[in-house]
C-alpha cells in the first residue's frame, strides 16, 4: 500500500527476517521472507547493488548505509532517534562527551558537530566502529581526531576501567527485555549498566546523561514508570542525586496506534540531570 501512493522514482525496501517477525506478533505470508534472509526488495538485486553504499542525510550528518544487503535487518541508520539526538546535541556545546552503545556515531557526530569539545563513542561491534570511522570522514571530522574518537570494548568492561569523567552521557543499549517474561534479567542489566554510567558523569560540576530503552516490555510497564524507578534506583546504588528534566520517544515519523498496535510504543529516552557529588 505505502509504495502505491509514493512517488515512482521512490524505492521501498522492506528489510525483516521471521524470527523478527515472529517475535512482533505480526502474521505474515511465508512466501514473502526468507528463513533466515532479509528480504530486500525485488528478488533480482544483483551483488554490485547489495555492496553499493547509500548516504543517508540527518540532522545535517551524512551516514554511509546499505539497504540493499541481503544479510542482517539493519540499514545503519536508526531514524527513530533523531530528535533525541539533535535535542542532547544542543547541549553538548562546550562538554566532554560519551557515548555508550554508540552504534555507528550518531548521538556522537551530533554533539561533534554542536561544539562538544571532546567526544568518545564505545561499541562492542567492529564493524559498528568501523562505520563510525567512515561517518567520521564523511562529515569532514576525520582532521580532529583528538576531539571524536570511537573504542571497540564491551560498554560495562570499558565504564569499570575507565579514568575519565564526562559533563555528558548518552546510554542507548540495544534491546534488553524483547518480552515480558524477559523483564526481571533485562532489570538487572539496566541497573548496572545505569549505575555505572551514572558514577562516570563529573563529581565537581554535575552533568547531563540520557538513557534509552527500545524494549516495548519496559517503556510500558507501570505506564513508562518502572523504567524511571529502575534509573532512580540505580542512582541511588551509584550515590548521585539525579532529576528528571524530560521523557521523549521515537522521533514523530514513528506515529503510534495506541489499540491496533500497542508494540508501536517502544522506545523511552529519559535525560536526567546528575547532581555534583556530595562530599
Amino acid at each position: 500500500c505505502l509504495q502505491q501512493v509514493l512517488p515512482q522514482h521512490y524505492k521501498l525496501i522492506w528489510k525483516t527476517t521471521e524470527s523478527r517477525l515472529k517475535q512482533d506478533g505480526y502474521n505474515y505470508d511465508k512466501d514473502d521472507v526468507d528463513d533466515e534472509e532479509s528480504h530486500v526488495g525485488d528478488s533480482n538485486d544483483d551483488d554490485s547493488q547489495q555492496q553499493q553504499p547509500v548516504i543517508a542525510l540527518e540532522n545535517g550528518i551524512r551516514y554511509q548505509t546499505f539497504p540493499y544487503q541481503k544479510q542482517g535487518q539493519k540499514t545503519s541508520v536508526y531514524c527513530d532517534q533523531r530528535e533525541n539526538r539533535l535535542m542532547v546535541a544542543s547541549l553538548c556545546h562546550g562538554k566532554n562527551v560519551l557515548d555508550l552503545c554508540c552504534y555507528h556515531g550518531g548521538f556522537s557526530l551530533n554533539a561533534a558537530k554542536h561544539g562538544a569539545i571532546k567526544v568518545v563513542g564505545v561499541d562492542s561491534s567492529q564493524d559498528a566502529i568501523d562505520t563510525c570511522r567512515v561517518n567520521v570522514k564523511l562529515n569532514d571530522f576525520d582532521d580532529d581526531t583528538a576531539k571524536i574518537s570511537f573504542v571497540k570494548m564491551d560498554i560495562s568492561e570499558y565504564m569499570k576501567s575507565c579514568p575519565d569523567q564526562y559533563q555528558v552521557i548518552v546510554l542507548d543499549p540495544p534491546k534488553l527485555a524483547p518480552n515480558e517474561k524477559a523483564l526481571p534479567r533485562a532489570t538487572r542489566k539496566y541497573h548496572s549498566l545505569n549505575r555505572d554510567a551514572i558514577q562516570l558523569i563529573d563529581d565537581e560540576h554535575g552533568g547531563l546523561f540520557l538513557t534509552c530503552t527500545c524494549s516495548a516490555a519496559m517503556t510500558q510497564k507501570d505506564g513508562g514508570r518502572y523504567f524511571l524507578e529502575t534509573i532512580q534506583q540505580a542512582s541511588v546504588a551509584a550515590r548521585r542525586e539525579i532529576t528528571l528534566l524530560r521523557v521523549s520517544g521515537a522521533a514523530a515519523c514513528h506515529t503510534q496506534s495506541p489499540f491496533s498496535f500497542p508494540a508501536g510504543n517502544y522506545l523511552t529516552a529519559a535525560l536526567f540531570m546528575v547532581h555534583p557529588k556530595r562530599t
